[in-house]
This record gives C-alpha cells, sequence and structure tokens, in this order.
C-alpha cells in the first residue's frame, strides 16, 4: 500500500487517452454507501484491521465534494452497535472514521451480528422513504458491503429489501470475506467479490479495480456518455492534489491530472534456478525493527495515514511476545527538520498494542504542516543509537519511509547509512514519490541494502514487497558458514568446508555432524547451476589454506548408484540437468564419487572428476539450511 493516488475521481472537464483499467462516467460523481463488517464473523480484530486497510486503499484517492463523490461509512458491529453518519464530502474524515472503527475492534473486541440487521440498518438510515440521510438527485448510487455473514436463512431473507434498493436505484456489491458466492445465491446483488482471510493481509490490486470498475464506475441504465470523460482507475498511479505550505501560510493547491509514467520494475529479476528460498512466515520472524517516518509537509496527511496503515499490517502479523522463542522489537522515530523517538522497543511486548498506538498517539496525527525541511541524517542517529540499545546478537533492519531527501551538508544521511550497515545491520527504503515530481527522493535508494530499495510506484505490491524484505533480514547463516548469494538475493544455503583430509565417504558423515548445532541435516553440497557452481569455487578459494591443503579439491554429494545405474544427489535429487564433467568423466573405472578438482585454466575454475568413494582422500563441502522463519538461530555473541 502507498498513499500515492489513482485519481479515481478526477474532474471530468479534460480529453484523456483509454485504456483497458479506465471506467467511463458522466459525470463523475457518486452517492456511496461502504459497510465495514466489524461482526464476530470477521474471527479477530486483527483480521478487521486489515479490512479497514482495504477500504482505506479502496477510498483513499476518491475526490470528495459535495459536487463530486459523497462517501457514507456505516460501522456494522463496532462496539455491538450500527454507527451510520451523514455522507462525508471531506477525505480526513473518511480517515479519522475508520481508524474510530479499527479502535473499537481491538479495545473491545468483536461481537455476533447477522446480515439482515445490516441491510435493516442501512434501508431505514440511508435508503427507505424515511431515512435519514438521503441521497441526492440525479446521482448514480452505489452501496458496497464487506461481509463475512454466512448464515443461509439471514442472507436469503434480505432479499426483498435489497430489490428495493435496486428499483430505487442503489447497485448493491457484496464483498465477501472468507465467504463464497454460494452462500448469497438466494438474496439479491450487482456484483459478488470474493476475499479469502488470509488475503486481507495483502490484498491484491485486482480485486480493489473490480470493486471500483464493476462496483462502483459503471454506467446506469439510461446514463450516456456524450465525450470522452472518466474517473480512472488504472493500476499505475498518480499521486493525488497535494497540500503547498509556506512558513507563516498554507495554501491548498490542487494539482491538475497527470498522465501517469511507464513504471519499471524496482530490482532486476531473480536468478533463475531451483535454489532454496528461506522460509518467510511473518509471525515467526526473529529480528529487531527500527521504522523511521518522513512526516514533514512533503509526506502529506494521506501519506502519514498509509504509511501507518502498512506498518499496522506489518506488525499486526508479527509476535513482540518476548515469550515466545521467535519474536520481532519494534521501535519508531518520526522526523522532519528534526528527528524524535515516539516508540521504544521496550515499551511494547504486544503487537496489538503497538498498533492501537500507532492510530492514537498525537505525534502520528498529522505531518509537520509549516515544515517543509528534511533532516534523515538525524533519524538515523537516533536509529542507530536505538539499535545500539536492543537484542544482542539479533538481525537488526531500519525501515525508512521518505516523501523527501536531501544528500547535501548536514542532512547528507549517506555517512551514518553506511555506518549502520558496516555495523552488519540492513537498511530497507520506502520512496514516496509522485510521477511529476523531483526524482531526488528516488535517490534515496543509495542509503539501503541491496535488492531492499522500494517505491511507492508499485504500491500493489509494497507490503508484499516488504514482507519479502524482512524475511530477507531473517534469512542468514549459522556462524561460521557462508550464505548463498546470488545477484544480491539471499538464499536458504549455508557453506562450510571440512578442515581435514578424509575420503568422500567419511565427509560424507562429517557434514550431518558439522550441523547437528542446527538442522542435524548437513550434507555434501548440491551444484545445480553454473551461477552456484562460479560461488562454490570461488568461495572455496576464498577458505583454502595451500599450507594444510596441497590442492583446492572438494568433494561434492553426486555419485553413481548401482540400484538405479545413474548419477544422483545424496540429497536426493535425480534430474539436475546441471553437470561439469572434465573431459573423459564420469569415468567408473575411477570410482563411483565425484570431486571438484581445480584445473589449469583459472585459479576458480573447477571441473567434475571420478574419485574411489573410499580411498581417494579430499576435503568436503559442506550444506545446510539456513536460520528464517522455520529454523531458529540463537543470538550470536
Amino acid at each position: 500500500m502507498s498513499f500515492l493516488t489513482w485519481s479515481l475521481f478526477i474532474s471530468c472537464f479534460l480529453p484523456v487517452t483509454i485504456n483497458a483499467n479506465e471506467c467511463y462516467v458522466t459525470p463523475c460523481t457518486r452517492d456511496i454507501i461502504v459497510v465495514v463488517d466489524g461482526s464476530s464473523s470477521m474471527q479477530t480484530s486483527t483480521y478487521v484491521s486489515q479490512e479497514i486497510n482495504m477500504i482505506t486503499k479502496l477510498t483513499y484517492s476518491w475526490t470528495l465534494d459535495y459536487s463530486k463523490v459523497r462517501l457514507a461509512l456505516v460501522g456494522a458491529y463496532f462496539g455491538n452497535e450500527f454507527n451510520g453518519l451523514d455522507y462525508f464530502t471531506d477525505s480526513s474524515l473518511v480517515e479519522k472514521r475508520l481508524q474510530s472503527f479499527r479502535l473499537a475492534a481491538m479495545q473491545y473486541g468483536l461481537f455476533s451480528g447477522n446480515f439482515n440487521t445490516t441491510v435493516r440498518f442501512l434501508d431505514e438510515r440511508y435508503v427507505g422513504e424515511r431515512a435519514n440521510f438521503g441521497p441526492r438527485l440525479n446521482i448514480q448510487k452505489r452501496i458496497v458491503i464487506f461481509s463475512s455473514h454466512s448464515g443461509i436463512a439471514d442472507i436469503a431473507s434480505t432479499k426483498d429489501t435489497l430489490q428495493k434498493f435496486g428499483q430505487l436505484g442503489y447497485a448493491v456489491t457484496i464483498v465477501g470475506i472468507g465467504v463464497s458466492e454460494d452462500v448469497y445465491k438466494n438474496t439479491f446483488y450487482h456484483k459478488f467479490v470474493s476475499v479469502q482471510l488470509f488475503e486481507l493481509g495483502t490484498v491484491a490490486q485486482s480485486i480493489i479495480d473490480t470493486i471500483t470498475e464493476d462496483g462502483i464506475c459503471f454506467l446506469d441504465q439510461g446514463w450516456t456518455t456524450p465525450k470522452q470523460e472518466i474517473c480512472t482507475t488504472s493500476t499505475t498511479t498518480t499521486r493525488a492534489p497535494t497540500t503547498t505550505t509556506t512558513r507563516g501560510a498554507t495554501a491548498k493547491t490542487a494539482k491538475p491530472p497527470t498522465t501517469p509514467k511507464p513504471v519499471p520494475p524496482t530490482h532486476p529479476p531473480f536468478p533463475v534456478g531451483d535454489y532454496q528460498d528461506c522460509s518467510c512466515t511473518t509471525q515467526s520472524l526473529y529480528i529487531d525493527i527500527v521504522f523511521v517516518v518522513d512526516t514533514s509537509a512533503g509526506m502529506g496527511l494521506e501519506g502519514l495515514m498509509m504509511v501507518k496503515a502498512e506498518i499496522n499490517t506489518l506488525v499486526g502479523q508479527m509476535s513482540l511476545d518476548p515469550s515466545i522463542q521467535k519474536h520481532v522489537q519494534v521501535g519508531l522515530i518520526k522526523y522532519s527538520n528534526t528527528s524524535e523517538i515516539v516508540f521504544k522497543p521496550s515499551d511494547y511486548d504486544n503487537e496489538d498494542e503497538f498498533t492501537e498506538d500507532l492510530w492514537t498517539d498525537p505525534r502520528l496525527e498529522d505531518v509537520d504542516e509549516y515544515d517543509d525541511e528534511v533532516n534523515l541524517h538525524a533519524g538515523l542517529q537516533k536509529a542507530a543509537q536505538m539499535l545500539g540499545s536492543m537484542r544482542k546478537g539479533v538481525k537488526k533492519v531500519v525501515v525508512v519511509y521518505a516523501a523527501s531527501y536531501n544528500d547535501e551538508g548536514r542532512d547528507d544521511a549517506r555517512q551514518i547509512a553506511s555506518n549502520i550497515k558496516g555495523s552488519g545491520f540492513d537498511i530497507i527504503t520506502v520512496a514516496f514519490v509522485e510521477p511529476e515530481s523531483s526524482s531526488l527522493v528516488l535517490k534515496i535508494s543509495e542509503i539501503s541494502s541491496h535488492r531492499m530499495n522500494f517505491t511507492s510506484f508499485r504500491d500493489d505490491l509494497l507490503v508484499e514487497e516488504l514482507e519479502d524484505a524482512l524475511c530477507q533480514v531473517n534469512c542468514y547463516c549459522p556462524n561460521g558458514w557462508r550464505q548463498l548469494i546470488l545477484e544480491n538475493r539471499r538464499y536458504g544455503e549455508c557453506f562450510f568446508p571440512t578442515k581435514i583430509d578424509a575420503s568422500w565417504t567419511a565427509t560424507k558423515y562429517e557434514c550431518p555432524a558439522l550441523s547437528k548445532d542446527h538442522t542435524g541435516n548437513g550434507h555434501l553440497v548440491y551444484v545445480n547451476s553454473a551461477l552456484k557452481n562460479t560461488f562454490l569455487n570461488g568461495f572455496y578459494m576464498e577458505n583454502w589454506d595451500p599450507k594444510n591443503q596441497e590442492k583446492p579439491n572438494y568433494d561434492i554429494g553426486y555419485y553413481y548408484d548401482k540400484t538405479t545405474q545413474k548419477y544422483i544427489w545424496i540429497n536426493g535429487v535425480t534430474n539436475n540437468p546441471y553437470s561439469n564433467w572434465a573431459d573423459g568423466h564420469p569415468d567408473l573405472t575411477k570410482g563411483e564419487c565425484v570431486m571438484a578438482r581445480q584445473t589449469n585454466a583459472t585459479e576458480t575454475d573447477f571441473r567434475w572428476i571420478s574419485i574411489n568413494c573410499n580411498v581417494d582422500n579430499g576435503r568436503g563441502l559442506c550444506q545446510e539450511a539456513a536460520c528464517d522463519s522455520d529454523f531458529y538461530c540463537p543470538p550470536e555473541n
């Protein structure tokens, strides 16, 4: 998620270029009611919070105004009651309303409810003849009901009322959370969109687009399009009209619609091959995290809300409970012209308390409206101090959210960032940018760790990318083992050379013994690509000592199996297409096991040769799984 805006409901006065992701409406106005499900059918307050994040992502770009879009938010069963006020025409009030729902779920828990009562509330408050808050005349009307209710009879009982809604011009879209459309087949609706509970944390942009295009932007029967006028839901995003400030005064300046620029991938693709990825279960991360958040005027209130929603989504899936072996410590620092510690790592041992304070702490309620200067250097200085106070031997990362960047003078953050990375810690950067703005903020990537720089251009992938980056921080090898890193991507494979000459058979048994303090599943190395082969050869030469080993040759986990009458790998792989045989090999007359032998071509050029499994001596190169969310490694002293 990000605060970059899709210009979903922009003024419709300029002709625009057409593409497949755009929906045509005339005029660009709607009366929209969105129902937020806070009932116990949602199972947990975390799922409710993620539902609210999804609704924030759906609505934050809408241009709210009495002459354009009006939005009513209905909270169903929050605090065991219904909350439904008049239509909003101020987007900042929408943010506050959604956060009040989030806090109610966290503070009071979830209460049982049903779909029929929800529909009756809509009828009495917004749709029926005696409704408190009716629609405008000659305006297309939409209702989007987020619902996890699954009672078939309960749902079927709403058919007549929902049919009446349709007759009155309300098109109803049901977003079924954790329920299938079959459950709702006996009621009446315009569109059904299914979202699984496990998808709420990282809702695909395609689902948001479906709700927008098929549930909101379509034209009612009888509405025509005399000229090209548009509300766009293009997944190539642009930022909403922003607030520009001068010291001592505030001027609201709406920027004209901007043609989105093509967005290149943030990073090159990962290497091709069946390399072992580290396990990535967010709930089982064992790392220390310091969030450093830009609260200058350049971030804007919408941006700050989206940053908080992202942090909420990420931390809400982790465990901060110190009684659990694999848990996370989290701190948060804000910065603009100066920096301030908002949350200390020692303040929290419960993720729900952290996320609640994230939305209620007055220091994070708004940006520093009159301060458009940024001093990331000061923010990273405090982050470095905070990292030093956190757990010893645990992997650490700083996550920087920035809407502005300064690489000159006292604000230059490059040296302090280099010091942090030189201490063995990672830095993740997220540049919040708009296509027409200066590219300077994109330069923040120069302080990040490899493959850990992201932009909000790719907002539909951002949470998923950040989760992967945090799992990369949590992906490392036991002390003394070397990790497989290909094109700056860390993999769940670790290597260690044996220290004495022995037969292939002896080293085969030595590898599990060397890994007994971790998984105990160590084995002679598996080589499955030229890229990995080059890495292993270079690693072995770095560790080769000519005083202790005459020639830098090493055993690999490849051997001839008499039963199947073919070469197989010791880890069970039988169909690896890669091989690197020397001329004249394999040669079963010389032996059934395999060694990598250095050639005369270059120092790191090795070829495979056949050796006697029990007679020919050499060193072994062992392979073991990395430490990750599955395999715990205790803190290193």
